[in-house]
């Protein structure tokens, strides 16, 4: 924050500062502001008006009014904010260095992304990036690095990738997109997101939004069966949890197990129709867009880890409503498994003897 401020004071464009601004946090965002009004000047009166229209928070856009005001008082030149939703932020032609790294879920269901992008010579915005499977943005940081230091915790992280976890370069224009996502998502940190979003739009790469991911060269391979793709250890930590799990594990046990002898066929006939009703009803029906769009983002993985039969495998069947469906059902056969698996291992109960006591010497 100080050295964007020293930046404005020492003549800095305006346009350019008012970009790195709104990749603050909120907190942020405000002392800028305010720091911002005192210091009287037209370059300082430009650069709130720019940063007016991309702030959503009323308390921000109010403190910006309030910094204007005081600098029109004090004989600075200001312009009347536009209003919110008409930006005034033009794109910087100069495409920008930047860089990500996106890994897949861990058993937490969070998934780690990893994004830098250069602010000026040799300065990178460095971001840290937790998301959740179904609640989004979890946590992030960041920070401005020298591109040295940059260089050496980056390979810090890619040290600590270890099987099953994956941690490829991907293109960062998809990661700006996953950082906004993923703030939409939980709700939190919107215009840090925003602006890291903003930033990075400029930089190169290949995939900039989900649709991009399914027109990527597979390069020949022929695509691999949906239970290969879903056998790579990548998918290993992944697990598929919804409301009620515990109760429907309970119904499926009943559906194999009724309380009269079946034979084996006819209790395995019934649990698949249980399965395939779960999968196909309301219980399941909130996670299935959040599902499908991992699905996505693990195809897009399998390619940036040159993985392409795999990526050409789950690509070319995530448009299909019945593939997906097959996909889910595997998992919560999988969670199912894990869960009675967990069962089984808990240690017996520990029996007290209600005599040890009077047997104790006195």
């Amino acid at each position: 924050m100080d050295e964007i401020i020293k930046a404005l004071a020492d003549g800095g464009d305006p346009a350019e500062l008012a970009d790195r601004t709104l990749a603050l946090p909120g907190a942020g965002q405000e002392a800028l502001i305010e720091a911002a009004g005192r210091l009287k000047s037209e370059a300082a009166a430009r650069f709130l008006g720019l940063i007016y229209p991309s702030l959503t928070e009323k308390r921000l856009q109010k403190l910006v009014k309030k910094a204007l005001f005081l600098l029109r008082t004090q004989g600075v030149r200001t312009d009347e904010p536009r209003p919110a939703g008409e930006s005034a932020l033009h794109k910087v032609e100069i495409s920008r260095e930047a860089m990500a790294y996106l890994s897949n879920y861990d058993e937490t269901l969070t998934r780690l992304l990893v994004v830098a992008v250069e602010t000026r010579k040799n300065r990178f915005l460095f971001g840290h990036v937790a998301l959740h499977f179904t609640n989004g943005l979890a946590d992030m940081h960041s920070a401005e690095l020298p591109r040295e230091d940059l260089d050496s915790l980056l390979q810090g992280y890619k040290a600590s990738a270890v099987t099953p976890i994956v941690l490829p370069a991907i293109s960062p224009t998809y990661a700006g997109y996953l950082v906004e996502e993923g703030a939409r998502v939980s709700g939190a940190e919107v215009e840090s997101a925003r602006g890291i979003n903003r930033m990075i739009s400029t930089a190169k790469g290949d995939v900039k939004r989900p649709e991009d991911i399914y027109l990527l060269d597979a390069q020949g391979a022929a695509p691999a069966r949906l239970g290969d793709v879903l056998a790579d250890p990548m998918f290993e930590p992944f697990s598929l949890e919804w409301p009620g799990v515990e109760e429907d594990r309970k119904k499926l046990e009943e559906a194999a197990n009724p309380g009269i002898v079946l034979p084996p066929y006819v209790a395995e006939e019934r649990k698949q129709a249980f399965l395939d009703a779960l999968v196909a009803g309301d219980a399941l029906a909130q996670r299935l867009p959040a599902f499908k769009r991992m699905l996505e983002d693990y195809a897009y993985l399998f390619y940036c880890l040159k993985k392409y039969d795999l990526y050409a495998g789950l690509a070319g069947r995530i448009g299909e409503q019945a593939s997906v469906r097959e996909a889910a059902l595997h998992f919560v056969r999988k969670t199912f498994d894990r869960m009675k698996k967990e069962e089984q291992e808990q240690p017996p109960g520990v029996i007290v003897d209600p005599y040890a006591a009077r047997k104790q010497p006195r």
